[in-house]
């Protein structure tokens, strides 16, 4: 028995050595940048990408949508439980142009630990009856989450919609310019929206976006559409979700979903001008011809569709 304990020893501490080593690569620069009066990024998706992926392929639903989803075009916006306002300022500005049975608006929430806001939410999903809710907690490190949870939603219930557009509760949706767009498209892989290319990773310990070069070796990002808004195929939304469930969880969830995920099955992110992601000027004509705008509170939301369907302003 002694032998034994000899002969494995060496092992243990191998291992031992392997598990301090990688601790410090994970914790010891975020010590460094809190000394150094710094945030500290939380790098706990690194540890946790395994438990993530399974509460995608399991699902929890815990809101549904009444009705069916459209024949043209599904939109789901991302948002977050206590977003409440700019939901409202959504289906009173741009969602009106959302007009079944071709297009309909849907809203996807995770959960937060706030029995008051989770009773709003139910209510207003009793109200509204455009509510998705899963049961993974809304953060910033789970937005991938969110986005694939959204595809695996549109895979499973959306499947006569032609088309699924991605985007965020703080966006402006040219609706009428989109269908018209949508309508002209004959590629069954479409993958579209504003593109980003040649992207670096950044390895800053400090910022919010800080990845380290263990976790994405390459000195670039392939091309990839940017999380404020892009719409895919059906074919496109299926592929990506059976390929995102076989991939390495990664928390930049744009990079993740259009870019990494979709180079590993063989869709090409695809750029159009009238998707952007940085904030538009408040110019009616330059919304008139748009399709998505980013960065908008919910007043501006509103006043400005306002202003967009409305004749007090001619436009070139």
């Amino acid at each position: 028995m002694a032998t034994g304990l000899v002969r494995i020893l060496p092992r243990l501490a191998a291992v031992a050595i392997c598990l301090l080593f990688i601790y410090g690569l994970l914790y010891r620069p975020l010590s460094l940048s809190t000394m150094n009066g710094h945030p500290r990024p939380d790098m706990s998706w690194v540890l946790s990408q395994q438990d993530l992926r399974l509460l995608v392929s399991n699902g929890s639903l815990t809101l549904s949508p009444r009705g069916r989803c459209p024949t043209l075009l599904t939109i789901i916006v991302c948002s977050a439980v206590r977003n409440a306002a700019a939901r409202l300022a959504i289906r009173n500005s741009w969602a009106r142009d959302a007009h079944a049975p071709y297009v309909r608006v849907f809203f996807l929430l995770g959960h937060m630990v706030n029995d008051t806001l989770q009773d709003k939410v139910e209510e207003e999903s009793r109200l509204f009856g455009d509510i998705i809710q899963e049961g993974f907690i809304d953060t910033y490190n789970n937005l991938t989450v969110k986005s694939v949870v959204l595809l695996k939603w549109a895979n499973e219930h959306c499947p006569q919609s032609r088309f699924v557009l991605k985007t965020d509760d703080d966006m402006f949706i040219n609706v009428p310019n989109l269908i018209t767009l949508l309508r002209t498209v004959g590629r069954k892989k479409l993958l579209l929206g504003c593109l980003i290319s040649r992207a670096t990773p950044v390895r800053d310990w400090s910022s919010k976006w800080y990845v380290p070069s263990f976790v994405y070796a390459d000195h670039t990002y392939p091309d990839y559409l940017s999380g404020t808004g892009y719409v895919m195929s059906r074919e496109v939304v299926k592929s990506l979700l059976q390929t995102a469930l076989a991939t390495p969880f990664f928390y930049l969830e744009d990079i993740f979903v259009t870019g990494i995920v979709a180079q590993k099955a063989a869709v090409k992110p695809m750029n159009h001008d009238g998707f952007k992601y940085y904030k538009r000027k408040n110019n009616v004509c330059i919304f008139r011809k748009l399709i998505t705008g980013h960065n908008m509170s919910p007043k501006e939301l509103q006043s400005m569709w306002a202003k967009v369907r409305g004749r007090g302003v001619m436009c070139s």
